[in-house]
């Protein structure tokens, strides 16, 4: 064996040769992880020129220096690139992946995710999976023939030590200058939308990005944290809502969270002239409620991110260390539905998608509901576009609703539903089990064949959830109890970036920073909620009937609470309700005022309301502060 050992071993490296060798491998895999980013090549070069090689050099030193640190701890120069590359390599797939099924990059907080990635893993296809299987067998099997041919002439121990020594403190002492710093992560070249966190990662790299996130992105304490200040508001709070509303008569509410539902078809780039307008009953409804827009956290994927702001009234944008924000829900936690319980409601909430996923099954216990429904209770339910149709889905939210009016005759019911059918990725989606094989609409913009193609797929899915929205309208127009029926949605859909920068052109910076993250919402009374109330339209409720309907969604589900008269029930939701007159608007770094003002033109005297959401915020989540 020995003798077969030393036939086979063809080339033995030196110390300075396994240097160059790592030096080669190391920026051959830094090369590859850029190329294996979904950006064109030539957008990756235009990156590297204009950020200086600065953004290629960033990637390379962490894949060399690892590199380095396995070879002088005893790896081998071969075995130390195969170990690297394979970490590398893999990481990169995910990165890649996420991309484009979610429009989102992988972060550090996603492998954190445990069950839930397992739970993916059992979703995926068995094709699939042997594939993956496979590619990890012949990579194994080629390392170890590599790791054979190519050989490490041994080094003494005292090199061995100083190697490591030296890779270890270069480690530590780049890690805060280079990777923590703020300012250069802000001068590194970006192609496209600068504010979209896909774009930053592609253009700096997903190795950069991946460590200069896992620095800067943590759940910390706000500076200045004022934990005084939030229990003053709550002592000097009025909640006398309870006693004032206890033992009335109040309307069910039927939340539903649209996939991906987009008002995108009513962009004036896009014609239906000859088709079929996906929006034609959203359209016809829009009148008869309460419309607006929110501005969500997320693009592309990332649902339960929404689900967390309306429901909380927190903003997911202030957590982005979390690995997603319902990570942070870990008991009991006021939330709308607490809130409606309290006024004797009966809370479900239903999902055609997995219990684990966002870790649903145990956060939405938390938050207050009586009862869930996930796919597993969807048995012989067709798919459609590789997800739970949505005309089941709307049967049985109709389903859950008859259930509940006949057994808990007298008690308000609320609703809470996330449909999937219309989820991304849109590329032939219903080529297979639905009808789309051509382009459903006109347009006078130079799209590509396949952003037709996503694009049309999402208009057919589109169109769905407007016909069993509108199903559901008319059902609830038919009942004799008071209802009020709520529709929004969790994200723009998933589309290649290279539609929204065709679609979108930007006006202003504030433009710039929300039209990918701006979405519709839709407040409609049924005719008993009309009359329950003596109002012709649900308008005549608002405090401020000229309100501009434009908020972040944190503030939706306060918005509508105010709406029906659920006052004075809560310290923190009624502060939401003043803040949202003061501040509709709370990005991660910038706020507006009514009329688009930045906060950043008011006095500090005047930012107060910001300061004191952000400690608030923080108290419930960490400091005890759930209810």
């Amino acid at each position: 064996m020995k003798k077969l050992v030393t036939r086979i071993c063809l080339i033995r490296l030196k110390l300075w040769q396994a240097l160059v060798f790592l030096l080669v491998m190391s920026l051959a895999l830094t090369m590859f992880l850029f190329l294996l980013q979904p950006l064109p090549i030539w957008d990756v070069l235009i990156a590297m020129g204009r950020s200086f090689g600065l953004n290629l050099f960033l990637n390379w030193l962490p894949l060399f220096l690892l590199m380095l640190l396995l070879y002088f701890l005893g790896c081998g120069a071969t075995s130390s690139a195969t170990i690297v590359g394979a970490v590398g390599i893999g990481l990169g797939f995910a990165n890649r992946t996420k991309i484009l099924l979610r429009n989102d990059p992988l972060v550090p907080w996603d492998l954190m995710l445990g069950g839930e990635v397992v739970g993916i893993a059992r979703s995926f296809g068995i094709g699939a999976i042997v594939a993956v299987i496979f590619g990890v067998i012949l990579y194994i099997v080629v390392a170890i023939f590599a790791a054979f041919v190519i050989r490490s002439e041994k080094i003494g121990s005292e090199w061995r030590m100083l190697g490591v020594a030296v890779c270890l403190l270069t480690m530590f002492f780049v890690n805060q200058p280079l990777y923590a710093n703020t300012n250069i992560n802000n001068h590194l070249h970006i192609r496209g939308n600068i504010w979209h966190q896909v774009n930053q990662f592609n253009s700096r790299g997903f190795v950069y990005s991946f460590i200069h996130a896992f620095n800067t992105n943590r759940v910390m304490r706000p500076e200045g944290y004022d934990r005084d200040a939030v229990l003053e508001k709550i002592a000097a709070a009025d909640l006398s809502g309870i006693s004032r509303l206890e033992g009335k008569e109040h309307p069910h509410i039927l939340m539903i969270m649209g996939e991906a539902f987009s008002d995108l078809s009513m962009n004036p780039h896009f014609c239906f002239e000859g088709f079929t307008d996906p929006l034609e009953n959203w359209q016809r409804l829009l009148p008869k409620g309460i419309s607006g827009d929110i501005i969500v956290s997320v693009l592309g994927g990332g649902t339960a991110q929404t689900e967390f702001d309306v429901l909380t009234g927190l903003n997911a944008r202030q957590f982005p260390g979390a690995p997603f924000a319902f990570r942070m829900i870990t008991t009991e936690f006021e939330s709308m539905a607490w809130l409606l319980n309290s006024l004797g409601y009966r809370s479900e909430f239903m999902h055609p998608g997995f219990d684990w996923f966002y870790n649903r099954r145990n956060v939405y216990r938390h938050l207050g509901f009586d009862r869930l429904m996930f796919i597993d209770e969807f048995d012989d339910i067709p798919t459609k576009g590789m997800y739970i149709n949505e005309h089941d889905t709307i049967n049985r939210v109709i389903e859950m609703f008859a259930e509940h009016r006949q057994n808990f005759p007298g008690v308000p019911y609320f609703n809470f539903t996330v449909t999937i059918q219309n989820h991304g990725p849109y590329v032939d989606k219903y080529l297979i089990d639905g009808p789309v094989t051509e382009a459903n609409f006109s347009t006078d913009l130079d799209l590509l064949e396949v952003d037709i193609n996503a694009l049309s797929n999402f208009f057919h899915g589109l169109q769905d959830a407007d016909i069993e929205f509108a199903r559901l309208v008319d059902y609830v127009n038919t009942l004799p109890e008071p209802t009020v029926m709520v529709y929004f949605s969790d994200h723009l859909p998933a589309f290649n970036m290279r539609i929204y920068d065709t679609v979108f052109s930007a006006a202003n910076t504030f433009e710039e920073m929300t039209q990918l993250y701006t979405v519709p919402f839709l407040i409609l009374f049924n005719y008993a909620a009309l009359e329950f109330y003596g109002i012709s339209h649900p308008i005549e409720l608002a405090t401020d009937p000229y309100e501009n309907m434009l908020f972040s969604s944190p503030f939706l589900g306060a918005y509508v609470m105010e709406l029906l008269g659920f006052t004075n029930l809560s310290p923190f939701w009624d502060f939401n309700t003043e803040l949202r007159r003061e501040f509709p608007i709370i990005l991660e770094t910038r706020s507006f005022a009514p009329c688009l003002t930045p906060s950043s033109h008011k006095t500090r005297e005047q930012r107060l309301p910001l300061y004191l959401y952000r400690d608030w915020s923080y108290f419930r989540i960490f400091d005890g502060g759930t209810f």
